[in-house]
């Protein structure tokens, strides 16, 4: 038999998400000082909270709950908007600070690959073109080499 979700634990699961959104964000506001630093944050906010559907991807296969789809549609909606979201205030953020880093512009164009790869698999396409749009999104290579551009970009390593 079948368990089903009830729609008490998905509103639920809705709003502790929602509750962390809001922290993350009055911390990136107030741990700022000015407006490329309050950008910066948020972005790095968005970007951290949005690429956790990733590791919940992979840990659904160990949850013994049978229907689980509907709150990972709701994370991958949140893993959408949240990704072209910090996207954006990569943007502004780079536009704001003082630039002139490669490994900085080299994050940049990796994340706009990423989100605009993520981007057309929205879209429906035959099933080899949106094979390999997924595959071209799904690298985690890609997300490795972002993540070190960014730490090699910002002086952290």
């Amino acid at each position: 038999m079948k368990q089903k979700i009830s729609n008490l634990s998905i509103i639920r699961n809705y709003y502790l998400v929602i509750i962390v959104f809001i922290l993350a964000c009055i911390y990136a506001w107030f741990s700022a000082y000015n407006s490329a630093t309050i950008t910066g944050n948020l972005c790095g906010v968005f970007f951290l909270l949005g690429n956790t559907y990733v590791p919940v991807k992979r840990l659904r296969y160990w949850i013994t709950r049978k229907d689980i789809s509907e709150e990972m549609n709701m994370l991958l909606g949140f893993h959408c908007l949240l990704n072209i979201t910090a996207f954006f205030l990569c943007v502004l953020h780079c536009y704001l600070s003082n630039w002139v880093n490669i490994w900085l512009k080299a994050s940049t164009v990796l994340m706009g690959w990423l989100v605009l790869g993520g981007f057309f698999l929205k879209y429906k396409y035959s099933p080899l073109i949106k094979k390999g749009v997924y595959f071209l999104h799904s690298q985690q290579f890609v997300f490795l080499v972002l993540i070190y551009c960014l730490l090699k970009g910002h002086y952290v390593i």
